[in-house]
């Protein structure tokens, strides 16, 4: 008898899987849709997408479409800021290198213009050489600041060009001076023969603030920490976090924790993942770059150690923009649509689009809200096989199948005996 209940659980978690599996897709899915301001002018247009909709696709453009009043399709290019085949290089001037043998390599950067900056794009002869780099910064080229230590550049030797590019990534500052040390002790020098930034010719690359998250902070004198708990609405992208602290002289280790869930056997699991490290300093302009946080809820944990926790005025977080370029008719309407049963799109646009596009017109996203049932086609619009009613009655038909043949082999069990 127990061996029958046995055989009988095990065809029913089989087949409910599939029912349970059917159910979810549908549950799951979800549209979003909103309007584009009509444009005065025919021709291409840049769009930049509003956090809520970045929220609502979590960061898949997959699921995105432009329609017009037809119904039909609008192809789009995606740019992100950081996407060079829409950027032109612009040189930056090397002011100084200088290479002690079988210690450091310093290249110094000279930002003339203080302007803000969170990157430089490094044109290196060809190599596999593996390097670790630090980055400072100074305004007097006397007093120096870390901006990043210890990072790594690693290469992979290309065989139809002399030159590779490299991009260092660091805290956003406006230092008027840039110094980047290449460790030469495990390893020869590299020929550094160009750096330069690249420049969208499209759009700013100014980042977008996210302010949708609340702040509880609370410190654990037990564990020597403190614990900075973020929580939105929805999942948002984080490129980069800004700390504003009153405190005159600190130097704290400090990480971002997200919280996970694994199965493990038959059970779910919830775990805390770091998702990565960084160090608060009084000397540097606290402002990092993050490329994997994209979620509702995270924690920053401060290590205090025997000191008195920090005093944080202000955390700001901040987003890279993303921009679509799309050729649109004047006073024409057109909607944008989020759709999580969508897949990647394929358009010829993106053939046609490059650094040297011109007269390209600005537009914008209003009144996105995501679509209720009530806003979907309603029962009698659709063909019976998408209603409801047939969903549910597979599922209780496929429920009677599954019974029917678990009888059935029991059946064929007894008569074996």
């Amino acid at each position: 008898m127990k061996k029958k209940q046995h055989i009988i659980m095990r065809i029913l978690m089989r087949y409910s899987f599939l029912i349970t599996l059917l159910i979810a897709c549908k549950t799951f899915s979800q549209s979003y849709k909103g309007t584009i301001e009509k444009v005065q002018e025919n021709g291409l247009h840049k769009i930049m997408l509003p956090l809520n909709i970045r929220a609502a696709s979590t960061d898949n453009f997959n699921f995105l479409r432009i329609k017009n009043n037809k119904q039909q399709e609008v192809p789009y290019v995606l740019l992100y800021a950081t996407d060079k085949t829409f950027s032109e290089f612009v040189p930056v001037e090397i002011a100084s290198k200088n290479s002690i043998k079988d210690s450091v390599t310093s290249i110094l950067i000279e930002n003339k213009n203080a302007k803000k900056q969170d990157n430089i794009t490094l044109k290196i002869a060809n190599t596999k050489i593996i390097k670790s780099y630090t980055v400072y910064g100074s305004d007097n080229k006397k007093d120096w600041f870390g901006l990043i230590a210890n990072k790594r550049l690693s290469y992979a030797n290309k065989m139809n060009t002399t030159v590779l590019e490299k991009t260092i990534y660091f805290p956003l500052n406006d230092y008027k001076f840039l110094r980047i040390d290449f460790n030469d002790k495990y390893s020869l020098p590299i020929n550094i023969l160009e750096a330069g930034v690249y420049k969208s010719k499209f759009f700013t690359q100014e980042a977008v603030e996210v302010s949708d998250f609340t702040q509880e902070i609370r410190t654990i004198k037990e564990k020597k920490i403190t614990q900075l708990k973020f929580t939105a609405k929805d999942a948002h992208k984080i490129d980069v976090i800004s700390f504003d602290i009153a405190t005159d002289f600190f130097l704290r280790k400090a990480k971002v924790i997200v919280t996970r869930t694994r199965n493990i056997k038959k059970r779910v699991e919830t775990y805390d993942q770091v998702l990565d490290y960084f160090e608060l300093n009084s000397k540097n302009i606290n402002t990092f770059n993050f490329g994997n946080l994209n979620v509702k809820q995270f924690i920053i944990e401060i290590e205090n150690q025997d000191n008195p926790p920090l005093n944080i005025e202000k955390v700001q977080f901040f987003q890279k923009p993303v921009h679509l370029i799309a050729n649109l008719k004047a006073q024409e309407a057109y909607e944008v649509v989020v759709d999580t049963n969508l897949v990647k799109p394929s358009y010829d646009l993106g053939n046609f689009i490059s650094n040297t596009t011109e007269n390209i017109k600005k537009a914008f996203i209003t009144e996105f809200t995501k679509l209720e049932a009530k806003n979907e086609k309603t029962t009698e619009e659709k063909m019976f096989w998408e209603t409801k009613t047939f969903m549910w009655a597979c599922i209780v038909l496929g429920g009677f199948f599954v019974v029917y043949f678990a009888l059935s082999l029991l059946k064929d069990i007894d008569s074996e005996k």
